[in-house]
């Protein structure tokens, strides 16, 4: 379990370093400098500290980018979806935190790695100026937000897990 979590954390680390321009580290992947290749600038994001808020989020920005899309406002689209990449990278974290069995929190991580692959498909489609296909590319964060929502129950919250001190 150990090597899993320790292969997660690579893999994780590599697709920030690939696609993950702006990221303030020496991982920039992108030939700029000052942050996001023609999208304005650095995006941030403030992740909620648990799981539940974290998928609540995910949830919110995606809804964001799917009324971007409907305006034809496809250039607002990749800060959301940088956002939701960010906020995903946390969810194994936050999983753990709210004592999810290792078995939930590896579900939740693959969800997790599922939408942060989801980025570049939808920033390039939206940067194309493609409105099919960027709609398109959002009906895939369908699938991993409904795995992430369906641990949520598990996450602390409603039962009182998530006041518990070790």
């Amino acid at each position: 379990m150990r090597f899993l979590h320790s292969l997660a954390a690579c893999l994780l680390t590599a697709a920030v370093a690939l696609g993950g321009a702006g990221c303030g580290d020496e991982h920039g992947g992108h030939a700029d400098k000052d942050g996001d290749h023609a999208h304005g600038g650095p995006v941030t994001v403030e992740v909620p500290g648990n799981y539940k808020d974290a998928v609540s989020k995910i949830e919110s920005l995606k809804a964001e980018m799917g009324g971007l899309i409907d305006k034809g406002e496809l250039a607002k689209v990749h800060p959301a979806a940088e956002k939701i990449r960010r906020v995903a990278e946390k969810l194994p974290e936050l999983a753990t935190r709210a004592g999810m069995q290792p078995a939930m929190v590896k579900e939740v991580n693959e969800a997790a790695r599922a939408l942060q692959g989801l980025f570049d498909e939808i920033d390039k489609a939206a940067d194309a100026g493609k409105k099919d296909e960027t709609k398109a590319a959002l009906a895939k964060y369908d699938a991993p937000i409904a795995r992430l929502k369906a641990h949520a129950a598990h996450a602390g919250g409603g039962d009182d897990h998530s006041g518990h001190s070790h």
